[in-house]
């Protein structure tokens, strides 16, 4: 298959961007806080070098390579998820419990409507393993899309800036995550039997996300704002855990002492 030029600077500027990425994340050190996000920014400079030179010397193991990095793709996303999580839902390094079980009560309920709407789905496309393909990338796109909103709702409640690190990140894969998710849905309808609407729809998707990580490394390389204070609703919850903290504390000491 031919590669234009459009899709040569397509990839050279997204590999571009992803290591200026990777880089900034390591020099600014934001890799101690967001330790999985940087991980996923890192495989993916080293995938783009081995799909480079997989299609450059052995194109025969082409799709072995790209579902194997499809998998790895899939579960440090899954992971990042968590880690955003963690960072919005322990202010104080301990969980909020509320906010905690509206994230897994939304993150059950978000996966369950993005199982069926993929399902639902059902791609033009003449190999049963390429609409296995296009539902997989339509169902990680909205699951990634939903949480990400819940979490970012959660931050909102919990007294984080909008040009917060955290917020930030979540804010660009939210973006991408919803271009992603417009691209599946079109791949679903156009199938792979048109190759310039494919191609054509692959470039809005990496333009997607060159525009998130160039938002993620301007965001990344400046300084984090102070967070405003939490809502009295919060320091009151705070408050009280730390009572209890206290409490269970000398429970404890009074019957180790009573042994």
């Amino acid at each position: 298959m031919k590669v234009s030029l459009l899709d040569n600077a397509l990839w050279a500027a997204s590999f571009a961007g992803t290591l200026v990425l990777f880089i900034v994340l390591l020099f600014r050190r934001r890799w101690l806080q967001f330790p999985i996000f940087t991980t996923l920014i890192g495989y993916y400079v080293v995938e783009n070098i081995i799909v480079f030179l997989v299609l450059r010397y052995d194109r025969h193991i082409y799709i072995k390579v790209y579902w194997i990095g499809f998998a790895i793709d899939f579960l440090l996303q899954v992971a990042l998820i968590f880690e955003v999580a963690r960072v919005v839902l322990r202010p104080t390094g301990t969980w909020v419990r509320d906010e905690r079980t509206g994230f897994i009560i939304a993150g059950t309920v978000g996966a369950l409507i993005a199982a069926a709407l993929t399902f639902a789905v059902h791609p033009s496309v003449p190999k049963t393993i390429d609409a296995w393909g296009i539902r997989a990338y339509l169902f990680t796109s909205l699951i990634f899309c939903e949480l990400f909103l819940v979490t970012m709702f959660a931050a909102q409640k919990l007294g984080l800036l909008w040009r917060n690190h955290v917020m930030g990140l979540g804010q660009g894969l939210t973006a991408w995550a919803l271009v992603s998710a417009m691209v599946d849905v079109a791949h679903s309808y156009y199938g792979t039997a048109h190759l310039n609407d494919f191609n054509t729809l692959e470039h809005i998707r990496t333009l997607g996300y060159i525009g998130a990580v160039i938002y993620w490394t301007i965001n990344f390389w400046l300084p984090e704002p102070e967070r405003r204070p939490l809502p009295d609703e919060m320091q009151k919850y705070l408050v009280a855990l730390h009572s209890k903290v206290q409490y269970d504390s000398t429970q404890v000491s009074s019957a180790q002492n009573l042994r």
